[in-house]
């Protein structure tokens, strides 16, 4: 526990050392309730939008878990490169716990702004949103900072390609958002997508109030599949 301790000051100092870093961690954030609370409800002065407010709440919040997976991949690859997870074969501490936590560490301050997002954000008020109902599709939209950070850092040999990963990641990841505009049931093409069941959960609640397990469900397999595999790659990798 001590040790892991160790490691949470430490990356909090790498970070602050960071300027990129430190604005991922706080600016960004930040700039996503700005976007929300002020530039989106500024168009809506002009435009008649508000029908589609859920649609820029999943926009920006799915922007979260990605940005906070971003940071652990830039950490991880940082580490890598410093031979890091070659010294962890003589450490006190095992390869998969010291992943476990690099992966638990940021998922901690995603989970936070994801939570805190609806509130802050002000695009839900109109909707039938539940809180209550919403706290496990937070929990599942957190699953995506670990998923993103051992896409990032498994495929990715060096920070530049690190950046074209998250971009293209950033593309594909909006694309289930299409889904809404898609009738029947075409929409399910989407599912290919995990985040595409992270917006499905999130759906329901938004426009009836209630969580639809399905989707929820189907979603967490998922992720943890997704990130059994990756998990396995990377270690098989490095």
């Amino acid at each position: 526990m001590v040790y892991f301790i160790k490691l949470a000051i430490n990356d909090l100092k790498n970070i602050v050392r960071d300027k990129f870093l430190v604005y991922a961690l706080i600016a960004f954030p930040l700039m996503m309730i700005i976007v929300a609370r002020i530039f989106v409800h500024w168009i809506s002065e002009v435009y008649a939008i508000e029908g589609i407010y859920p649609l820029f709440f999943m926009l920006l919040v799915i922007m979260l878990p990605m940005i906070f997976g971003f940071i652990t991949a830039f950490l991880i690859i940082d580490e890598r490169d410093e031979h890091i997870l070659t010294v962890l074969r003589v450490m006190p501490i095992s390869r998969n716990s010291y992943l476990l936590y690099r992966m638990f560490f940021m998922s901690i301050f995603s989970f936070i702004t994801v939570l805190l997002f609806p509130a802050l954000s002000g695009l839900l008020e109109e909707t039938q949103f539940s809180y209550f109902q919403y706290i496990p599709v937070a929990v599942l939209l957190t699953l995506f900072t670990p998923f993103s950070a051992l896409l990032v850092s498994t495929f990715a040999n060096n920070k530049v390609q690190a950046f074209a990963i998250f971009k293209i990641g950033g593309t594909v990841f909006l694309v289930p958002l299409f889904a809404f505009f898609i009738a029947d049931n075409l929409k399910y093409v989407f599912g290919v997508i995990p985040n595409f069941w992270s917006f499905m959960a999130m759906d329901s609640i938004i426009q009836e109030g209630t969580l639809d397990f399905v989707p929820l469900i189907i979603g967490f397999v998922f992720h943890f599949a997704l990130l059994a595999v990756l998990f396995y790659k990377f270690n098989n990798k490095y």
